[in-house]
């Protein structure tokens, strides 16, 4: 080995100082030495270095000891925390071997596209739907009233729900998913259109906006390069916006929540969307906003709801808010509301989240609207002989209230029909022996689950005889082919004998032809002879004779058949 590879295994082996403080803090152990990457330390390993590097922290706030401080590490970050479990649980640590991945924040799709847009390149129509909030669907695309112009003002999207009119110029014809730039206050901004046609002009009606009107600003062309450009820089400037801005606001002492920023598609304008409780006085934030990012500032105050809308989130249902999504119009939600539905008063699961009621409580309102109908007064006692029986809730889908006897705690389910019988009887002033006569027996919710168990098992055995059955119906295929081949033979001989048979057939009817006329020869004959006999008198006839017996007659008449069969046949 050559001087110089022994002096960099020596300096590989001699570590600094600071290095040596750091190996005195480790906790000393007896196991093998192993590999860096394939090393896990144990529960207790990790709770040691975490109390030896409180210690020095300690140590550290103090002094030291002897008036002595440590070298402090400025990449190290002070723990003021207790250890706790998770913390010292070497299976919760992210696995070293496996690969990171990189997560890219998509900053176009509260725009409605999920990558940079091509100048004159419209965006597709699935991207527009699915990767976008409050999307748009034109389901009038292409119907257009006859002997009229098409409509002259299109729908356009900005950033999340934020969405304008505005009207196209002559000459200029534009379809859904193109970028176009408008008319700003001041300067223009760059959207993505969202609707045309037929149902852009319903959406205006829906909205109550006059397209008639001389205030619905300009559509100018759409979008080149230069303006994609800018627009791209100021969109990747806005999560930076965001943050200063909230400190800012922080630090001027105003009790307000800064939730989005919305830069103008020239870079000239921004929108800053916040939620306060109380009026605030935010006229030096403005100041200070406009010498910080050299634009003109305008500030929107919306409600929590609205903030919902712009920001997203997941429900408790497991999908998207609706309000993010697809819900616009958004209407007041009552407590009577979840009364109807025979829902408890339980904040925590009725607030949505903008803590507001949930807007999908309105979904199902009117149905259980109609469903009561058929139902007796709420609240409404009945009396028995045996005693008075309250009302405690009602399954509407089902048409079962329940019912217990004052005093006590144990319920019965009667139908609604019954409960409407009996209120009837007590206002004749009749009164039934007992409520357990009118109860209804029902299902326990372990009944209902083995019964969907028994459901799902009974399609898993359809699902394998289906299997089964494909599997004979191919072997049946075969055997009917091999079947119809075997018939088809069998045809072909059955059609030789029959033509056989029709030669025999004529054969038999030229024979019998041949028999009919010996017959009329016969008859002809028969007929010669009679006229040639003479008629006796009557006085020399012989005395008539007597009629033998039947069954004799019948078996000479037999007889004499038989025989002139066997003439005509020979």
């Amino acid at each position: 080995m050559n001087k110089d590879d022994n002096k960099k295994n020596n300096n590989q082996h001699n570590p600094t100082d600071k290095e040596q403080v750091e190996m005195k803090d480790l906790p000393t152990t007896d196991t093998t030495p192993v590999d860096d990457e394939d090393y896990v330390a144990t529960a207790e390993e990790m709770e040691a270095f975490i109390k030896s590097r409180r210690e020095k922290h300690q140590a550290e706030k103090r002094g030291g000891r002897n008036g002595d401080s440590y070298d402090k590490d400025p990449s190290e970050v002070p723990i003021d925390y207790e250890a706790s479990d998770s913390a010292m649980d070497p299976y919760l640590e992210p696995d070293p071997t496996l690969p990171k991945v990189k997560y890219d924040e998509p900053l176009y799709l509260s725009r409605g596209c999920n990558h940079q847009p091509d100048s004159y390149v419209p965006i597709s129509e699935t991207e527009l739907r699915s990767c976008c909030k409050v999307g748009a669907c034109n389901w009038m695309n292409g119907i257009r009233r006859p002997l009229e112009k098409p409509f002259d003002c299109v729908e356009v999207r900005f950033k999340n729900n934020r969405k304008e009119f505005f009207r196209l110029p002559d000459g200029i014809d534009v379809s859904d998913g193109d970028v176009v730039a408008v008319e700003g206050i001041p300067g223009h901004d760059v959207g993505i259109v969202s609707l045309t046609g037929e149902a852009c002009r319903i959406q205006m009606i829906k909205k109550k906006v006059d397209h008639e009107s001389e205030t619905i600003k300009k559509l100018f062309r759409r979008a080149k390069v230069s303006d994609i450009e800018r627009w791209t820089s100021a969109i990747k400037e806005e999560d930076a916006t965001l943050k200063k801005t909230r400190h800012i606001a922080e630090d001027l002492g105003l009790v307000m929540k800064v939730n989005d920023v919305e830069y103008q598609g020239d870079h000239s304008k921004a929108i800053f969307y916040y939620t306060a409780d109380d009026r605030v006085d935010f006229r030096n934030l403005i100041k200070v906003l406009a010498e910080q990012f050299h634009v003109r500032i305008e500030m929107k105050q919306i409600g929590v709801r609205q903030e919902a809308g712009k920001v997203g989130g997941i429900g408790t249902c497991g999908r998207e808010l609706c309000c993010s999504t697809w819900l616009t119009n958004f209407k007041s939600v009552t407590t009577s509301v979840a009364k109807a539905q025979q829902i408890l008063p339980n904040p925590q699961k009725l607030a949505g989240q903008c803590g507001k009621l949930k807007c999908c409580l309105n979904f199902e309102y009117a149905v259980y609207v109609d469903a009561l109908k058929k139902f007796p007064p709420a609240n409404t006692p009945i009396r028995f002989k045996k005693g008075l029986a309250l009302y405690k809730k009602t399954d509407v889908f089902r048409g079962i209230m329940w019912y217990a006897y004052e005093g006590e705690s144990d319920l019965y389910a009667i139908t609604a029909e019954n409960v409407k019988a009996i209120i009837e009887m007590n206002n004749r002033q009749e009164y039934p022996e007992k409520i357990e006569d009118y109860q209804v027996e029902l299902m326990s919710t372990a009944a209902l689950a083995q019964e969907a168990n028994e459901d799902e098992f009974e399609r898993e055995l359809k699902l394998m005889a289906d299997d089964s059955t494909t599997e004979n119906n191919e072997r049946k295929a075969e055997n009917n082919g091999k079947r119809k081949a075997d018939n088809g033979k069998r045809k072909a001989e059955n059609g030789k004998r029959r033509s056989e048979n029709g030669e025999r057939r004529n054969d038999n009817g030229e024979r019998r032809n041949e028999n009919r006329e010996r017959r009329n020869d016969n008859g002809e004959r028969r007929g010669d002879n009679g006229e040639r006999r003479q008629r006796e008198p009557r006085q020399q006839r012989e005395p008539r004779q007597q009629h033998e017996p039947r069954q004799q007659r019948d078996r000479d008449n037999r007889t004499r058949d038989n025989r002139n069969k066997k003439k005509n046949d020979e």
